[in-house]
């Protein structure tokens, strides 16, 4: 096989909250790396969730997660490079933030810190499986550190947000969209585009000779800094128009189909 690593996003590409990984994905992903070909996961996910969620795949390599600011080992759970937000960035982004009247969320570890406790934020961090923190002067996470910032929100407010901030901050912070009511506030080194450069390097893999599959506006810097960008056929618009082929849909197994006709080739 010509490839050399295969980063993959989990939601939206090899799950849903209907569909848990599947089998056929679970064979194929195995067979690559008795190829040799090293596996990750890619995701927005914090750490414990993205861990959990992918068990069934047995995957050993550093995998990449908090939307490509935190890399860890899933076996040992010990981080290998971290990015987390700078005291003014985070100042910065919580001035901006301070009309919001969507629910805002911290990421600490693998616990989250809200303004308030709203049915949104009882279920995300139930979802999650972090621990959930009130902040009644939630400028105070500031001196937590936190690896990123969530603004939440319907669609239209959040594509408008989305804009506005990356308007406001430029290069500055890396500003993206997870899911289209998710804007998530990233330090400028973070990414997974960034995750998984530092990752090859640490690998010793060359940039070139990768693959990334994904589904959503967050992958849209990963598929076009991968050797090979792979979106499935039920992508958002930005990324289908930057990917390099397109997989079948995830109720498809399309990255296992893909994945398959890699091996078929070696």
């Amino acid at each position: 096989m010509k490839y050399s690593l295969i980063a993959i996003d989990i939601d939206g590409t090899i799950r849903s909250p209907t569909n848990e990984i599947s089998e056929r994905t679970r064979l194929a992903i195995d067979q690559v790396i008795n190829e040799g070909v090293v596996v990750t996961v890619a995701t927005g996910r914090m750490f414990e969730s993205a861990r959990l969620s992918t068990s069934v795949l047995g995957l050993k390599t550093p995998i990449v997660s908090f939307q490509g600011a935190h890399i860890a080992d899933p076996v040992t759970g010990n981080v290998l490079w971290h990015m987390p937000l700078t005291r003014r960035q985070t100042s910065d982004a919580i001035v901006a933030l301070d009309n919001w009247q969507g629910d805002i969320v911290a990421y600490v570890n693998n616990d989250v810190y809200v303004r308030e406790i709203t049915p949104w934020a009882e279920a995300y961090g139930k979802r999650n499986r972090g621990e959930l923190y009130i902040l009644s002067d939630f400028s105070s996470v500031i001196d937590l550190s936190p690896t990123r910032l969530l603004a939440v929100g319907d669609e239209y407010k959040i594509m408008c947000l989305e804009k506005k901030l990356q308007k406001q901050f430029g290069q500055s912070l890396h500003i993206t969209r997870s899911l289209p009511t998710f804007c998530e506030i990233l330090n400028p080194e973070a990414g997974k585009h960034k995750a998984l450069e530092w990752l090859c390097s640490y690998l010793g893999i060359d940039d070139r000779k990768t693959v990334a599959f994904g589904n959503g506006y967050n992958d849209v810097h990963m598929l076009t800094w991968a050797g090979l960008g792979i979106a499935v056929e039920d992508s958002v618009q930005d990324v289908l128009n930057v990917a390099d082929r397109i997989a079948p849909p995830l109720e498809e197994d399309g990255v296992a189909q893909i994945l398959e006709e890699f091996l078929r080739r070696s």
